[in-house]
C-alpha cells in the first residue's frame, strides 16, 4: 500500500481506537524501537511488539543512511512507518485499530516523533509517545531475540544446507 502522507494520516485517524486488542484480553500498548539486522544484506528494521500479547510487526527496511540523517528525518520516516504498518492492520487480517498508546526505548527520538504526529494533525493522546522503562526493555529484547532466531532459522531454511 502506497499512499502520500496526507492520505495515510486521514486513514490513520478514521480507524477506530479502543483501549484493548481486538481480541479484548490484553492491553493496545505497543513498543517500538529501531533493529538492526545482521544477516545477508544486513540493515535495521522498525520492529514493533504488543507485549501482552508478544504480536510482533516489523516494517522497512530501513534507507541505508538512516542512522546518519537528522533527528527530524528521522523520526518522520518512523512517523510514516507507524501509521503505515496501523492502516495496513499490521499485516493482519483482524481490523487491529489505532494503538491506545505506543512507546519506543529512545526519549529523543519519542519526543521528535510526538512532534511529527503533532504536526501532522494526529492527536487523542497518541501525539504523546512514552518512553519504555528497564523492565519492559528486557521484555522488548527478549521478543527481539526470539524473533531475529526466528527470521535466522527461516533465512538458513532456504538457503539450504551449507
Amino acid at each position: 500500500m502506497s499512499l502520500d502522507p496526507a492520505s495515510l494520516v486521514s486513514y490513520f485517524c478514521a480507524l477506530p481506537r479502543h483501549q484493548f486488542v481486538p481480541s479484548g484480553s490484553v492491553p493496545n500498548v505497543w513498543h517500538f524501537s529501531i533493529r538492526h539486522v545482521p544477516l545477508s544484506p544486513p540493515g535495521s528494521i522498525l520492529f514493533l511488539v504488543n507485549p501482552p500479547s508478544e504480536y510482533v510487526h516489523v516494517a522497512g527496511p530501513l534507507p541505508e543512511a538512516f542512522h546518519m540523517e537528522s533527528l527530524p528525518m528521522r523520526a518522520n520516516l518512523i512517523t510514516l512507518l507507524l501509521l503505515k504498518a496501523f492502516v495496513s492492520e499490521l499485516g493482519n487480517s483482524v481490523q487491529m485499530g489505532r494503538p491506545w498508546e505506543w512507546k519506543t526505548d529512545d526519549a529523543e527520538l519519542a519526543g521528535a516523533i510526538g512532534e511529527c504526529l503533532r504536526g501532522m494533525g494526529i492527536r487523542d493522546g497518541l501525539d504523546a509517545v512514552g518512553v519504555i522503562d528497564e523492565e519492559s526493555g528486557r521484555s522488548d529484547e527478549e521478543h527481539w531475540t526470539k524473533f531475529l532466531a526466528q527470521l535466522e532459522g527461516t533465512v538458513q531454511a532456504h538457503r539450504g544446507p551449507q
